[in-house]
């Protein structure tokens, strides 16, 4: 069984690196944060783009990660949103993304139980996210989940990602 794993830095800017189990050429991918153009929409906090070849044609992904509110008080109940989108040319059978929410924990809790996804299969593991799934050409998937602001941390509530695109 061939696997294609997609392991990236979370980091301000950087290039992410790829590891391929079974032979499929693939890409670099760029990663940036971002702050929304207007503050009073949910601001996104944590963007990230990867291109995978995978034969003649090419599966282009890209999430985005944001909170609302977006100047939570302390006390505040806080809706997390991670958006994952397959930009590319090609329907995606097997997509994947994962995530760790220690950059999110020294600022707010977060209930688990609140974890949904509008298709595939979310799970969560302490403090890991894992969504796995069909994802075709154009189209997202968005994940939900709220938790407490507790004003403890760094006030900068940062998943990181640890893998994304398309598992063989």
């Amino acid at each position: 069984m061939n696997k294609t794993l997609i392991a990236r830095p979370s980091a301000a800017l950087g290039v992410a690196a790829a590891l391929s189990l079974g032979g499929a050429v693939l890409a670099p991918a760029a990663h940036a944060e971002a702050t929304a153009a207007d503050p009073a929409v949910s601001k996104a906090l944590s963007t990230g783009v990867l291109a995978q070849r995978v034969g003649p044609a090419c599966l282009f992904f890209q999430y985005t990660f944001n909170m609302s509110p977006t100047d939570p008080q302390v006390g505040d109940t806080v809706t997390y949103t991670m958006q994952f989108l397959n930009n590319g040319e090609v329907d995606s059978t097997k997509s994947a993304l994962t995530f760790r929410l220690d950059g999110l924990l020294d600022d707010s809790t977060w209930a688990a139980s609140t974890l949904e996804a509008t298709s595939g299969r979310p799970s969560a593991a302490e403090n890991t996210v894992t969504w796995n799934g069909p994802l075709d050409a154009g189209d997202d998937v968005v994940l939900r989940f709220t938790g407490v602001w507790t004003g403890e941390g760094d006030g900068l509530a940062f998943p990181r990602v640890e893998s994304y695109g398309y598992v063989r």
